[in-house]
């Protein structure tokens, strides 16, 4: 099996820690040198991507001058928000951000497959299916 770049860089300086963690769950890996695979490194990017992003968008907010990246983010809140007030019904603001995290979530773990040297980790059944 290949690895990626990322995530030869995560089974050096993590691999050891997920295979003791592994073990300890009396889970073998497939390839124990290599037991973090690559759709698992390609959500981690992810995840790290969606921190820094949300980290930015929340260091910018202005209420005086709010710039385009806010304009674009509440425009996706809202449209998300009046989604699940159509579907869910009433008293669904509550899981408005959560639908948020998860929808970037899935496309930039779709759209990462563009990108040449990374994967897409959704194209592996296990990742749609959790």
């Amino acid at each position: 099996m290949e690895q990626l770049p990322f995530t030869a860089l995560l089974n050096k300086y993590f691999g050891g820690i997920a295979l003791a963690l592994l073990h300890a769950l009396h889970i073998q890996p497939k390839y124990p040198e290599m037991p973090i695979p690559n759709f698992v490194a390609m959500e981690i990017l992810v995840a790290i991507l969606l921190l820094v992003f949300f980290a930015v968008v929340r260091a910018r907010l202005s209420v005086e001058s709010p710039g385009g990246l806010q304009h674009i983010v509440e425009g996706l809140r809202g449209f998300i928000q009046n989604q699940s007030e159509e579907i869910i019904g009433h008293h669904s603001e509550g899981f408005t951000p959560f639908l948020m995290a998860l929808g970037l979530f899935i496309l930039l773990c779709n759209l990462l497959g563009l990108v040449p040297g990374f994967e897409s980790p959704t194209a592996t059944p296990a990742v749609p299916l959790g």
